[in-house]
């Protein structure tokens, strides 16, 4: 079992339900993206989504998409944040999920770059713009290294390719709480009957994204689901200051709070 796995089955033992963070690798500074993900625990998050930098992203909104821009004219590299992650490894018990698009991943080889992410202390893989063959191919490199690796569930996905997703995920299911791209909304859709269709196909933990802003969005979307991702308006709040990890490490444990009494 990968640590992905035994998070969420001691969550399900305690009837707790998880905060799974999204953060931009090297935003502002991988100064601040180490102190982040080494206070993310005390804060109140289980999982943390590390996002590899890209100079096209598919689905994020601009909040994402120009912190990605950010880290790569300040020249980040892969081998930056795989070390800044194996540095920060040994100091914490989080669950560190690599959010990657599959372009990187087929550049660097794709048996290379998923035994460095398990080598660097990363517990599994986002892939998002990844089509079922692609995976296929994948997935017994992701299985030998022990990683999770979720595919994404959206809203208008239909019942035989929601099968087939299903059946490729390890570790849990990321279920698009809404279409479009990533970025805070004000409302927060009623997730329980697709996440009641997702549970006559699979037992694995659901985690929702796609504009959870709030305490009270993270609520309501952990009512139904196992864990609640966060993206957007956590990068927006990590601003290019000093302050940065510490802001965000605030908005983090602000968030939690939505995890009582879900």
């Amino acid at each position: 079992m990968s640590r992905i796995d035994h998070l969420f089955a001691a969550a399900r033992r305690e009837n707790r339900r998880s905060l799974m963070p999204f953060i931009v690798a090297g935003y502002p500074g991988l100064d601040a993206t180490e102190m982040f993900l080494d206070g993310l625990e005390e804060a109140g998050a289980s999982m943390a989504e590390v996002g590899f930098p890209f100079s096209d992203p598919i689905a994020d909104g601009p909040v994402i998409a120009a912190a990605m821009h950010h880290t790569l004219t300040q020249g980040l590299t892969i081998d930056t944040i795989l070390a800044t992650v194996a540095r920060v490894r040994s100091s914490t018990n989080l669950g560190l999920i690599a959010m990657v698009s599959y372009s990187i991943v087929h550049r660097r080889g794709s048996e290379t770059f998923i035994r460095e992410l398990a080598e660097a202390g990363f517990d599994g893989l986002i892939i998002p713009d990844i089509d079922l063959a692609a995976a296929d191919t994948l997935l017994p490199a992701i299985d030998a290294a022990d990683l999770s690796f979720a595919m994404l569930v959206a809203p208008t996905t239909l019942p035989d390719r929601l099968k087939a997703i299903v059946q490729r995920c390890r570790g849990f299911i990321y279920l698009l709480a809404r279409t479009g791209l990533t970025g805070a909304s004000g409302d927060m859709p009623d997730l329980t009957d697709r996440v009641s269709e997702i549970r006559q196909l699979s037992d694995l933990p659901i985690a929702a994204g796609f504009g959870i802003s709030t305490a009270e969005q993270v609520r309501s979307a952990t009512a139904s689901c196992d864990a609640a991702i966060v993206g957007s308006a956590l990068v927006d709040h990590m601003q290019a200051d000093a302050n940065s990890a510490a802001s965000g490490l605030a908005f983090v444990q602000m968030l939690a709070t939505g995890l009582r009494g879900s």
